[in-house]
């Protein structure tokens, strides 16, 4: 082994701590970029997976093949496996599923259409449909061409042969169709993988910088006695080189678990959404793939230290010239800092100015945490904004729409429901006016404040109305009409319920005066989320027929069902086979609404792991630097301790040089992270504006966490100096 590589391996055994920590930025960001690369790919065969459950396991179906040419196809080479099914009819489908089939020739046949036949059967039909797997599924287009190049061309029929291609599969699989999602995902993955490698290059390189420092009299005296500048760089490169080959597979281990991890918590998560799981799925390319950014967030740490090492002249980096250049007018302290602080206050201010660059480094890395960490929770309180306007935990459990109310009565009956209300449509064309069941009626006028004991003259007006705004945004108007209790208000009635007449024309509409009781902005059950003019009245309203009650598409929303929901699923899925309620409807609100905080609570992990592990990085950079500061100070403190300066002084000048990072770190970092939230509301109102809300619970967390390991860390680097004698101490020379 060389001479300079044998000092490289003593000085990073010397130095464990530093190297512990280098070594562990290093495994996250390496983790980091395989955890992210993995997801990706698991979501990917998630998708294959998906493809393949609901329209089969191929690429491309030939339908209806003749028997005996089916040969050309299972003897090709191209193709690697295939199945067969009986052609379908209308036996197997029903008449407009089967129609839909027949205006759509490329659609593919979804797996509950067809019997899937591994084999043919002793005595053959006439003609099958064969599904077939490409070995080389980019060339489909081609191979495709081929195969009916042998099939068609010694056919005597002149009837060609319909394919129908599994493009789902293909996208997924081979990446031969564009898709949107899956494009986006990967984009997605490569802004994050960014991220990560400048995040990882900034946090890295400042522990060679300081390696560097610390063996600058060591590269001095190196050089006096012969060593090139060029061996002096290849002697920071090697330190990289070790430091990546413990690193980087550590890296890949924790990456490989912490996706194995993250896919079981999704599925766990998400398992009644989708029709398949996501897979755990590494493929093999991944691993260079990681393994060659690791090594080049490594090679870009180095670069600059090493060049800066090699260019350092051999006297002067024995001096030690180098370690501090500044002018005298540059650590000029203000007096009001001397009279708040005392003697430590200066002394502290002058220490930061005089070591700028690893000031700054420190202080930056806390404000890409802090700023990162403050916008991030912005961006998911915004999200679970979105989620809340479609559903919300007070509103209904189970919604069915397009039947009639005799029906719903009979689901209510046989469920034994209790709390319920149906709503019957009418013909009213400037305002939604709905007909609700007597009971219900009479519970939501009387929440009004409405006492009566008969209800056939009570009108009810939410009087309200969503107006888009010029620059796109919503704004609610809660006083649409100007109405107050007991105006009357104007309903056009369109005169026929027949499609072909609904028109708004004067000659179609018939107009009927109604005499608002009460006008309010209270809802009720399912309508909390609904921002237009509504007029409620009971089934027992004297005027109900002039209104043009629709009751063909009424619709009732349940509350309180206590477990019912599948079964009443379950009843619902059966009536719709019937020819009378095929127009049906139904949702499991409160199952679509928890489905969606998994969702948001998914997004959550994802969101915050990523903070956790980026804030990580930079937390290994804080501790190395400050740390690393602290022993270069060691003589410093000595010499200061050696002249009088107390336990007690020597503490308060400490905390001061804390809190001045804790103060310029947050004066940056939370601007800037606000400015960070600011920038998610902007996208998030040009849909729907909340109102800007400043995160103030994670403004607070990250001063408390930014304190916490500002002081932690440097009582930590304090501890370590302050066991050291003053005497050796102030003898020892930092090499």
């Amino acid at each position: 082994m060389k001479v300079l590589e044998k000092i490289t391996l003593q000085t990073l055994k010397k130095n464990k701590r530093r190297t512990l920590v280098t070594v562990l930025g290093v495994m996250l960001s390496a983790a980091l970029i395989l955890a992210v690369v993995g997801m990706v790919t698991s979501f990917q065969k998630m998708m294959v997976n998906y493809a393949i459950a609901e329209n089969g396991d191929f690429h491309d179906m030939f339908e209806e093949v003749p028997t005996e040419k089916l040969t050309f196809i299972e003897q090709n080479k191209h193709v690697e496996k295939y199945y067969y099914s009986a052609p379908l009819t209308e036996k197997d489908l029903d008449q407009s599923e089967l129609e839909f089939y027949q205006r759509n020739p490329a659609v593919p046949y979804g797996v509950k259409d067809y019997q899937k036949l591994d084999s043919l059967p002793a005595k053959p039909d006439q003609k099958y449909n064969i599904f077939v797997r490409y070995t080389e599924p980019g060339d489909y287009e081609a191979l495709r061409e081929q195969i009916l190049e042998a099939v068609q061309g010694s056919a005597t029929s002149d009837t060609p042969i319909n394919v129908r291609t599994n493009g789902e599969l293909l996208r997924y699989e081979a990446g031969v169709m564009s898709d949107i999602a899956l494009t986006a995902i990967y984009q997605i993955a490569a802004i994050v993988i960014f991220i990560i490698v400048i995040t990882s290059i900034f946090a890295i390189r400042n522990s060679f910088s300081i390696s560097a420092t610390e063996r600058a009299k060591q590269f001095g005296m190196l050089a006096s006695i012969g060593a090139t500048s060029k061996q002096i760089r290849q002697s920071v490169y090697y330190e990289g080189l070790i430091i990546g080959l413990i690193g980087i597979p550590l890296g890949l281990l924790l990456g490989t678990l912490a996706v194995f991890v993250l896919v079981i918590i999704v599925n766990l998560l998400l398992q009644d959404m989708m029709t398949a799981s996501v897979e755990f799925s590494m493929p093999f390319w991944i691993f260079p793939i990681t393994i060659l950014l690791s090594a080049v967030t490594i090679f870009c740490s180095s670069l600059m230290p090493a060049i800066r090492a090699g260019r350092l002249a051999p006297i002067e980096a024995i001096r030690g010239n180098n370690d501090i250049k500044i002018k005298p007018r540059k650590l000029k302290t203000s007096p009001l800092v001397r009279q708040c602080f005392g003697i430590g206050g200066v002394i502290a201010s002058k220490n930061l100015k005089r070591s700028r660059k690893k000031y700054r480094t420190t202080v930056i890395s806390i404000v890409v945490s802090v700023a990162t960490f403050v916008g991030l929770s912005s961006f998911l309180g915004y999200g679970e904004k979105t989620v809340g306007i479609q559903f919300s935990d007070e509103e209904i459990d189970y919604a069915i729409v397009n039947d009639t109310p005799e029906f719903y009565r009979e689901v209510i009956e046989r469920f034994k429901i209790q709390d319920y209300v149906i709503y019957e449509q009418t013909r009213a064309a400037n305002a939604s006016v709905y007909v609700m069941d007597a009971q219900s009626f009479a519970r939501y006028a009387a929440s009004l404040g409405l006492k009566s004991t008969d209800y056939h003259e009570t009108a009810i007006m939410i009087d309200q109305a969503m107006n888009l705004n010029e620059d796109g945004s919503y704004s609610i108007d809660n006083s649409h009409h100007q109405l107050k209790d007991g105006d009357n208000y104007e309903v056009e009635v369109i005169k026929s319920s027949k499609q072909t007449d609904q028109s708004s024309d004067e000659a179609n509409l018939e107009k009927h005066s109604l005499k608002i009781t009460k006008v309010t902005d209270q809802k009720p059950l399912g309508f909390s989320r609904t921002y237009a003019p509504m007029i409620f009245v009971s089934e027992d309203y004297a005027h109900k027929d002039m209104l043009g009650v629709d009751n063909q598409f009424a619709q009732v929303f349940f509350q309180h069902l206590d477990g019912q929901a599948p079964e009443i699923t379950a009843y619902l899925a059966e009536k719709r086979q019937e020819k009378a309620h095929q127009e049906m409807y139904y949702e499991d609100v409160e199952e679509v609404f928890a489905q969606s905080r998994r969702l948001v609570l998914l997004f959550g992990i994802f969101l915050y792991g990523f903070i956790a592990v980026v804030t990580l990085i930079g937390v290994t950079n804080i501790f190395n630097t400050i740390t690393t500061n602290i022993a270069l100070r060691a003589k410093e403190f000595a010499m200061l301790k050696s002249v009088g300066m107390t336990k007690r002084e020597f503490n308060h000048m400490i905390r001061l040089e804390s809190l001045m990072y804790i103060v310029k770190a947050l004066l940056i970092g939370l601007p800037l992270g606000l400015l960070l939230s600011y920038g998610f509301y902007s996208s998030f109102s040009s849909a729907v504006d909340f109102g800007f809300e400043i995160p103030w619970m994670a403004i607070m967390i990250s001063i408390l966490a930014v304190a916490i390991l500002i002081g932690l860390t440097m009582r930590y680097s304090v501890k370590q100096v302050s066991r050291q004698n003053l005497i050796e101490t102030i003898r020892t020379e930092n090499i």
